[in-house]
């Protein structure tokens, strides 16, 4: 299967279960991998043949930046929605999101999900 890439895509918003990271911005950096058949863009050189890298984009920072949510597992979890509600054809996800400089003696923090357009069948039709 064929991947989209997004890598170190930073997203500034509200994160945090403290009260004083509810009352500032910080940055998320994520990483994408999106299984994708890119078969007919590799041959068209079409952009309707693909995805949109810049709509991925932004549409994970928005869903993130609008949700200010306070765990990272809830951020990834709303990106993976968003873009398996967004993108038919999308048949697997892993999104990795680091919050950098939270931990003094680490230079980021984070967590990974993977999933498949199976796991959001019944939230997708809802």
């Amino acid at each position: 299967m064929d991947i989209i890439l997004v890598e170190g895509l930073k997203v500034e918003t509200v994160i945090g279960c403290f009260a004083w990271e509810r009352q500032i911005h910080q940055p998320l950096l994520l990483d994408l991998t999106i299984y994708y058949d890119l078969s007919n863009a590799a041959v068209s050189d079409d952009l309707q043949d693909t995805i949109n890298y810049a709509q991925i984009c932004d549409l994970s920072a928005e869903v993130i930046q609008i949700a200010k949510p306070q765990l990272i597992e809830h951020a990834a979890q709303l990106v993976l929605e968003k873009l398996f509600k967004t993108f038919d054809d999308i048949e697997k996800i892993s999104i990795t999101i680091r919050k950098p400089a939270i931990i003094a003696q680490a230079n980021s923090v984070g967590i990974r999900l993977e999933r498949q357009r199976n796991d959001f069948c019944s939230r997708i039709s809802e």
